[in-house]
């Protein structure tokens, strides 16, 4: 089973905020990317290489976010390290992987969105769910017949690292192993998702 690095989400309260303070660390400006109806977000996009890009992600003011995953990004005091999307060619066998270890597969969802130019773009998703990591389990992404938005997308920055911190490190690797993701996972009395980027004005750290 072989998985790679499809896109970081770095989540942010205001997505205006989340883009000047991106812009004002990396010296790069995110595009606009645009909502995921019935989930209460929207986001901006910037390119970290020809098959990866960082997302920021926020809350979608004209949606309804009762029950949504904007309503818990809006509850966030700072933007922030969300999560990790992968890749895979046959999701059905990282569905069993990530059985197997103990945790539980949620069934795969089509979703969409409309670019500012009126684009239309398809995927589909399938999201891990365990109480003991939460947003450090990446969930998986199928692009179907949409052009990967990393080469749709202007970029200027690039991914130097990336690791997740866990106190129990040896169990999430575990995890890791029978899902094919080789993100490294360091012990820590903290808990999330870790990536350096380069950017315009150098090094910079999200957490």
């Amino acid at each position: 089973m072989k998985t790679v690095l499809d896109h970081l989400l770095w989540a942010a309260p205001d997505l205006d905020s989340g883009n000047a303070l991106f812009e004002q660390i990396t010296g790069i400006s995110p595009v606009i990317g645009g909502t995921h109806p019935g989930f209460g977000t929207r986001n901006a996009l910037t390119s970290l290489s020809d098959d990866e890009y960082l997302e920021i992600i926020a809350p979608d003011p004209s949606q309804e976010l009762a029950g949504t995953r904007g309503a818990l990004i809006a509850e966030m005091t700072r933007p922030q390290m969300l999560t990790f999307a992968l890749r895979a060619a046959d999701l059905k066998a990282v569905a069993k992987g990530a059985r197997d270890a103990g945790v539980t597969v949620e069934d795969p969802i089509d979703m969409s969105r409309a670019t500012p130019e009126g684009r239309r773009l398809e995927w589909r998703v399938m999201r891990l769910a365990d109480d003991r990591w939460p947003g450090r389990l990446p969930f998986f992404i199928d692009w179907k017949d949409t052009p990967h938005p990393a080469q749709t997308t202007s970029g200027g920055c690039k991914l130097d690292d990336m690791y997740t911190l866990t106190p129990d490190p040896q169990a999430l690797s575990r995890v890791y192993d029978a899902i094919g993701c080789d993100v490294p996972v360091l012990a820590g009395a903290a808990n999330g998702v870790v990536a350096t980027l380069i950017g315009m004005n150098g090094k910079v750290v999200l957490t």
